[in-house]
């Protein structure tokens, strides 16, 4: 077996699907089956098992994943080592980012960051803040930017804090809560329940969404457009053009932080280093 293998076995316990498997890997399903029989010959057991909900492995196949996964992050870890004593700001760069920081923030940061090391191998890792903290604790990734509070007992900075908003359009300004559309926004555990709290001091405690959605600027037109009331971060508030009030709950006002996490070990590397230095540079 070679790093591939291990790479291959990981991802498909991750994922329980040959096809999303074979994408990832950019692999034909025929030669990602004819992989793992080869891996299971050399083995000589069986490791997976296919069924209609998908891909499950047997007590060999769980037993050999911690060992798989220590292999590619001992590789990663060699690799990283070794591309940290060049001259240049080489090696690889392994990030994950909630979306929104993606999608407001990522693009100039990382071409700034490009443009001034080339050879760095960036790779990104979109998805929910917790996923992404996931990823760090799994060593998938060697630097996490999440949103809310992540329990994490290495390196950690505080990027940004933003406020926590009421918001509706002109025409709703001071209209009860419970008369019009509540549109909820997903988010992290922690302020969930604070939007709870919040809510039932105001005397709603039992109102519930009318809409969920993903995005936050999907939440903010829909606001423009009076098809009710939302709760959104105050950083993603410039353009808006109606009514927004701070939330406070218990005198203290309710608060959302970013954060960068990472391993310690990862810092002796350059490209990590400047990565973080370019961090601090922005304002978020």
């Amino acid at each position: 077996m070679d790093e591939k293998d291990y790479e291959l076995l990981v991802t498909l316990h991750k994922l329980k699907n040959i096809t999303k498997t074979a994408q990832k890997l950019y692999l034909s399903q025929p030669s990602l089956t004819k992989r793992i029989q080869n891996i299971e010959n050399e083995l000589q057991c069986q490791l997976v098992v296919r069924s209609h909900k998908g891909v499950i492995f047997t007590p060999a196949g769980e037993s050999l994943i911690p060992y798989a996964t220590q292999i590619l992050s001992s590789s990663r870890l060699m690799r990283e080592q070794v591309a940290s004593k060049q001259a240049e700001v080489c090696g690889t760069l392994r990030i994950g980012v909630p979306q929104n920081f993606a999608y407001y923030h990522l693009p100039a940061l990382l071409r700034r960051y490009t443009n001034q090391y080339p050879k760095v191998n960036v790779q990104i890792e979109i998805s929910q803040s917790r996923k992404v903290h996931q990823m760090l604790q799994q060593d998938e990734i060697t630097i996490a930017i999440v949103r809310g509070e992540y329990p994490w007992d290495e390196e950690i900075q505080l990027l940004s804090t933003e406020p926590i908003c009421l918001v509706c359009n002109q025409e709703n300004i001071g209209r009860p809560l419970n008369r019009y559309p509540y549109i909820s926004r997903h988010t992290d555990t922690d302020i969930n329940l604070k939007i709870y709290s919040w809510l039932k001091n105001r005397g709603y405690p039992d109102i519930q969404p009318s809409f969920k959605i993903d995005s936050t600027d999907i939440c903010k037109e829909m606001v423009r457009y009076g098809l009710g009331w939302s709760i959104l971060p105050g950083s993603r508030l410039a353009d808006f053009d109606g009514y927004r009030e701070a939330l406070v709950l218990d005198e203290t006002p309710v608060i959302r932080n970013t954060y960068v996490l990472y391993r310690r070990i990862y810092t002796q590397f350059p490209q990590v280093e400047k990565f973080l230095e370019f961090l601090k540079e922005d304002e978020y």
